[in-house]
């Protein structure tokens, strides 16, 4: 070997040497790991009952449809259907046995009920349960057996969140509407003398009537609340709690109650800059009070604030609503309100709306 190779060489030995020291010390690193904590293992998980975060929607689109069914709320013939009132609304699967959501307002004055799939299959149908503070109703669609379903989200939708609403219609398979959360926590009443539905979700986009009892569904495809024809309530797209349609579904499948829980009160979530503009605390504005009813009893009055219940900061998240707060019936609770400028405490004792099944 030449002196002018030595070097080179000798630079060689030592990057390969560098290499070993680098192996072992990486082994003996993943041995200690091994030794303290045992093997490690890399799981990955996927739900494939969603679309996926990044959906696109006509992604969102193809895996609803198969889930969105047509209900039909009297006899539907081929004369109706060109006179224009074929009595269908819409509604969608949440479980492969037959459990359908759609609102009450869709089915209001029905006089038989059948579902209709996307895959041309008819079965008859009938009221399980209802929630009228929410407006929501779940069907049974009879002797019906592997549907698709659609999951719940589990977190509450937020403004500026995309939403898909997915609908059939007579003579349109697929209806889209896309658009953005505008609002949560509002409340809303259909038409005079109809209960003041609670925890309502709008969308900034044009309503279309013929949704009405459709799934809302978040970027994943996931429900976040059931769209309702709110006619000139709104000049957006109105739909039910999804949380209130979640509860409903999971009493039914664990064979809970026909009862719903409810604190007997209507209310508007005042927001920070509202609050502070008519010199009142953020929180709940109650508009009306049912007589007898929880909030009526533990002493709560048209125009008291309430600001927190069971340590809850009431806001557009968190409305005054049973469902929404996760309470249950009988379950005494402890209320913060507001009433001319003073704070105050009381106790309000959760009651029921209900039953309400068939």
């Amino acid at each position: 070997m030449t002196a002018a190779t030595r070097p080179r060489s000798q630079l060689i030995a030592a990057v390969v040497l560098s290499a070993c020291v680098g192996l072992l010390g990486g082994a003996l690193a993943a041995w200690g790991i091994y030794a303290r904590f045992g093997p490690v293992e890399r799981v990955v998980t996927q739900n494939t009952n969603v679309a996926g975060p990044n959906a696109d929607v006509a992604t969102i689109a193809k895996q609803a449809s198969a889930s969105v069914v047509e209900i039909a709320t009297h006899a539907v013939d081929s004369q109706s259907l060109l006179g224009g009132a074929p009595g269908l609304t819409d509604g969608f699967v949440v479980s492969g046995d037959g459990l359908i959501v759609t609102s009450i307002h869709a089915i209001h004055g029905a006089t038989a009920l059948s579902v209709a799939t996307s895959d041309g299959h008819v079965f008859p149908a009938s009221i399980v349960r209802a929630d009228p503070s929410h407006g929501i109703v779940v069907l049974r669609a009879v002797n019906a057996q592997n549907l698709t379903p659609l999951t719940f989200a589990t977190q509450a939708p937020r403004p500026g969140d995309l939403s898909v609403v997915v609908a059939h219609a007579p003579f349109n398979p697929l209806i889209l509407t896309t658009g953005v959360v505008s609002s949560i926590g509002r409340t809303v009443s259909l038409a005079d003398g109809e209960p003041v539905l609670s925890d309502v979700v709008t969308v900034d986009a044009t309503p279309d009537p013929s949704q009405d009892g459709a799934p809302l569904l978040s970027g994943s495809g996931a429900v976040t609340g059931v769209v309702v024809d709110a006619g000139a309530s709104s000049s957006g797209v109105v739909a039910l709690s999804g949380r209130a349609a979640a509860d409903l579904f999971e009493e039914i499948s664990s064979g809970g109650a026909a009862n719903t829980p409810t604190l007997g009160a209507a209310s508007i979530v005042v927001d920070a800059a509202t609050a502070a503009a008519a010199g009142m605390p953020v929180g709940a504005l109650v508009r009306s009070v049912v007589s007898g009813g929880p909030a009526a009893v533990g002493g709560i009055l048209p125009g008291d604030v309430v600001t927190v219940v069971n340590g809850v900061s009431i806001d557009a998240t968190h409305p005054f609503d049973a469902v929404s707060l996760g309470l249950t019936a009988s379950q005494q609770v402890s209320v913060v309100l507001w009433r001319s400028g003073a704070t105050q405490t009381v106790s309000v004792t959760v009651g029921t709306v209900g039953p309400s099944s068939g």
